[in-house]
């Protein structure tokens, strides 16, 4: 069987290297000069960037700590410092609770708001089934209140969705939020979980997960794309634009440099709003037409160390709804990441725009970096001008998962097999790393189904 894939981002790359390993004679096509869609690692004066993705979770058996391992990409985990998160609410910078006491402690919700979300193992659970999906900020009052809502869950949609949490669907979103209520609702859910697990240790049954945590390859996540692209090797054609998919006898024609090229079928792994334009069947074309990423700039600041006030330490800084600022969240790069910059400098990665904030990604540099600086002077108190500035946009930057999503995305993919098509992306089933790459093996399988 030869499956052409359209598109050599992580997506396409890791579908194109599990249909090799299932014995599928497999090319993939990028109209760009490089493999790697929007992920890339950049060096820009002594700093180094990621253009979009950075880092991934630990844990999942199929996931990117895996994936390096078999590749033999060396990989590092986030620095100590980074396990302070923090919140910005209502003018203030607050530390996201991390234990009990810490809750007891916060000012980030009032004694209402605590009692609220310590009430969320005692509220009626809802069935998916009869009432359908429902938004993340939907979820999150019905479970935790209207203040924990706002206060935690809404920003956390934000970093990561780059959206208003009213926006997205729970069950698309974070299927495994859904799947805990399903349990009985979260404290309930987690519980059986933890008991579950303890049980398999009991009887001796491992689980397959990798270690837990926040990792990143070293020298950055450009260096996972350059091992796939290198064991993929001349399978993977750059330059190579698809101006369109069309249905042929026993397959589809792929054209490619005004060359018609037939293949047994195709996995389109390139945004679905540019899959439009390519597809030559009308319904397809139809269903991708609902999917959409939302476009974001990602502002890196460099400063010396000393202007950056003391105690303002951790991973970094996510944006309540409402607030005087225009970012949405700031990474404190090289405090996750310490050779992320030179010596004596820090590095701040400040991300703009997405679903909640598009016309943002759209102004001009010094529009973007003037709202950044004045951002994290008011958030962090950072003291002076940046010695480093720089901007990395992406017009198809974000996936957005409206509530619905999962109906929708089952719609195109029904579509898809009949011309076998298979989808891949961040589009539909998931955005992170660890999404993209177990995605993979969905891909073998309905390939095999044909």
């Amino acid at each position: 069987m030869r499956i052409a894939v359209v598109g050599g981002g992580l997506a396409g790359l890791t579908a194109g290297r599990a249909l090799v390993a299932a014995g599928v004679d497999v090319e993939v096509f990028e109209a760009s000069a490089r493999p790697g869609g929007v992920i890339e690692t950049s060096r820009v004066d002594g700093f180094v960037r990621e253009h979009a993705a950075s880092s991934f979770l630990g844990g999942p058996s199929r996931g990117a700590l895996a994936l390096c391992k078999q590749l033999g990409v060396a990989v590092e985990q986030a620095s100590p410092r980074a396990k302070r998160r923090w919140i910005f609410l209502d003018g203030k910078l607050r530390a996201l609770p991390r234990s009990p006491l810490e809750l007891v402690r916060s000012d980030l919700l009032t004694w209402r708001g605590k009692l609220d979300l310590l009430r969320e193992p005692f509220r009626a659970v809802r069935d998916p089934d009869s009432d359908g999906d429902e938004s993340m900020h939907a979820f999150a009052a019905r479970r935790l209140g209207a203040e924990a809502a706002r206060a935690i869950v809404a920003p956390f949609v934000t970093g990561v969705f780059a959206a208003d949490a009213h926006d997205i669907s729970l069950e698309a979103g974070f299927p495994r939020l859904a799947a805990l209520e399903s349990h009985g609702g979260l404290a309930r859910g987690m519980a059986r979980q933890a008991a579950r697990g303890l049980l398999a240790k009991a009887i001796g049954r491992r689980t397959r997960r990798t270690r837990p945590g926040l990792w990143a390859p070293t020298g950055g996540l450009g260096t996972l794309i350059d091992a796939l692209a290198a064991e993929l090797g001349p399978r993977v054609r750059t330059g190579a634009k698809v101006t369109q998919i069309a249905p042929a006898a026993g397959g589809v024609d792929l054209h490619v440099a005004g060359a018609s090229e037939r293949w047994d079928g195709a996995v389109i792994a390139i945004p679905a709003e540019d899959a439009v334009s390519i597809v030559a069947q009308p319904e397809l074309a139809t269903r991708l037409r609902v999917f959409h990423r939302a476009p974001t700039a990602i502002v890196y600041l460099g400063y010396p160390t000393a202007a950056l006030p003391r105690g303002h330490d951790g991973f970094g800084f996510l944006v309540a709804l409402g607030e005087d600022v225009r970012v949405l969240g700031v990474v404190f790069e090289s405090i996750v990441w310490p050779d992320r910059a030179p010596a004596d400098h820090v590095l701040l990665r400040c991300i703009f725009g997405g679903g909640r904030d598009p016309e943002a990604a759209t102004l001009d540099d010094a529009a973007l970096v003037g709202h950044a600086t004045r951002d994290v002077a008011k958030v962090l108190g950072v003291r002076g001008e940046p010695v480093h500035a720089s901007i990395v946009r992406s017009p198809r930057g974000v996936a957005q998962y409206p509530v619905g999503h999962r109906e929708l995305v089952r719609g195109a993919v029904t579509a898809a097999r009949t011309h076998k098509l298979v989808l891949a992306g961040a589009d539909y089933r998931g955005p992170g790393v660890n999404d993209l790459i177990a995605d993979a093996d969905l891909i073998v399988d309905e390939v095999r189904a044909w």
